[in-house]
């Protein structure tokens, strides 16, 4: 846990969380890159369990936040700057690029992929494997696929896919 890291009540942290590292920032220049510093924090609100090895990076400038009672499982990337609402509960292997904004009590399955810089409405749920690459602002929608969409339709394509490969 690194310094200016701030963490609430009732928090479970398991065997080899990392929290407050660097994010990933980088700035092209000639035939190198050079880092962006980071000097933002990490707030991690009451009730919050965080799965191991699971990486939440510290804010570029600003914070990276974890509301009350947020479930991380295991090996999760939380990137910098990105704010996870009230009781969202996300699976192993998900990766949730920087400054991405998900709301409260969404359900987020394993492997799955979110671009930085978006939304995700409240009350949303991401099927495992599922790509997110634009915002979700339909509250309560849920989606599938790479890249996901609502799920209805992912189904009905996926049944002409099958049907197409015999």
């Amino acid at each position: 846990i690194y310094d200016n890291t701030t963490i609430g009540e009732n928090c479970i942290i398991h065997a080899g969380v990392i929290i407050g590292s660097d994010g990933f920032g980088f700035f092209p220049n000639k035939n190198t890159y050079n880092k962006i510093p980071q000097t933002g924090n990490v707030i991690i609100n009451d009730d919050v369990e965080i799965g191991a090895n699971t990486t939440i990076d510290k804010g570029t400038i600003g914070s990276t936040i974890i509301k009350k009672g947020v479930k991380l499982d295991n090996l999760i990337h939380v990137a910098h700057n990105v704010t996870i609402g009230k009781n969202t509960v996300i699976a192993a292997q998900t990766g949730i690029a920087g400054s991405t904004k998900i709301g409260n009590n969404c359900m987020i399955g394993g492997q799955v992929g979110i671009v930085g810089h978006i939304e995700i409405a409240n009350n949303v749920k991401i099927a495992a494997q599922s790509g997110v690459s634009k915002s979700i602002l339909k509250e309560g929608q849920i989606v599938q696929g790479s890249p996901a969409f609502e799920i209805k339709k992912y189904n009905k394509a996926y049944i002409k896919f099958k049907n197409n490969t015999n």
